[in-house]
């Protein structure tokens, strides 16, 4: 038995149940409790509304990326950074870690950013 799509859509509105594509989706992660990340790149993401429920279903190019060694960064380049960019040092902090201690990387990323927005 073949519904066309609008038959399918009123069974659905009939049994609750709502169905919408979210856009402009770039990755969706997984975070796990060991610190790895399920990553998921290039997804189709349709969020499913069922008796208050919701639900999500991502289909996509799966990457796993291992758990990433904690950065250890230096009270003085927190402080160049946060001078540097005009940030108070959590930022400045957040920034180095995101670029493994880069220095000019963290500057760069906290000027092009909307951090400051």
């Amino acid at each position: 038995m073949k519904f066309s799509n609008r038959e399918l859509r009123r069974m659905m509105k009939r049994m609750g149940l709502t169905m919408e594509q979210v856009e402009n989706v770039k990755h969706v992660d997984i975070v796990l409790d060991d610190g790895r990340i399920i990553r998921i790149n290039e997804p189709m993401v349709a969020k499913i509304k069922v008796s208050g429920q919701t639900t999500y279903q991502i289909t996509g190019v799966e990457e796993v990326i291992e758990k990433e060694e904690e950065i250890e960064v230096s009270e003085e380049d927190i402080e160049i950074v946060a001078q540097q960019a005009g940030v108070d040092k959590e930022l400045a902090r957040k920034a180095l870690e995101l670029t493994g201690g880069d220095i000019a990387q963290a500057i760069l990323i906290i000027k092009e950013s909307n951090l400051l927005d």
